[in-house]
């Protein structure tokens, strides 16, 4: 009796090749993890604990953005311990060159401009404890680790700062 020759089911594979496709999937697989971390944390701007920065600027806290998203809405607040009747914000050129300003709560009594800045004047109440201001921004155009100049609010001026607008 003669053994009958049965086709194989095996397919032909390059096996190197497909090694090879198994190490980028897994790779492509750690760049999105990545991705998404980084997202998550706020290093793409719109949200997470690094998107934003504050700074000191006297007895005020302003926090900025630290990464934006290119024309997406985002904000600056000013929060001001003991308020003047006369509260006076400074918002330097880099900043405004970067930003437009949208909308402002509460509403300035005055706005001045010169080439080094801004400055906002706002008429509040003393002695009601912390006050918020609201800027309502929106990045103007792309930009990589934008150096600011220092903000003052009243005689308080705060350190430097930069920013990042993502496309």
């Amino acid at each position: 009796m003669t053994e009958v020759e049965r086709p194989s089911i095996d397919i032909e594979t390059d096996r190197k090749f497909q090694e090879r496709f198994w190490v980028a999937v897994r790779i492509g697989w750690v760049a999105m993890a990545v991705l998404l971390l980084l997202a998550i944390l706020g290093f793409t701007g719109s949200g997470g604990s690094y998107s934003s920065q504050k700074l000191k600027a006297g007895t005020a806290t302003l926090e900025i953005p630290a990464v934006s998203r290119w024309a997406a809405s985002d904000t600056m607040t000013v929060t001001i311990s003991n308020p003047t009747e006369r509260t006076r914000v400074f918002i330097p050129e880099h900043f405004g060159n970067i930003f437009s300003i949208e909308a402002i709560n509460p509403q300035p009594e005055l706005v001045s401009a010169d080439p080094q800045g801004d400055e906002f004047v706002f008429q509040l109440i003393p002695g009601e404890g912390e006050i918020e201001i609201e800027f309502s921004l929106r990045a103007s155009q792309p930009t990589w680790r934008q150096s600011l100049g220092p903000f003052r609010v009243d005689e308080g001026a705060s350190g430097r700062s930069s920013v990042t607008v993502l496309p």
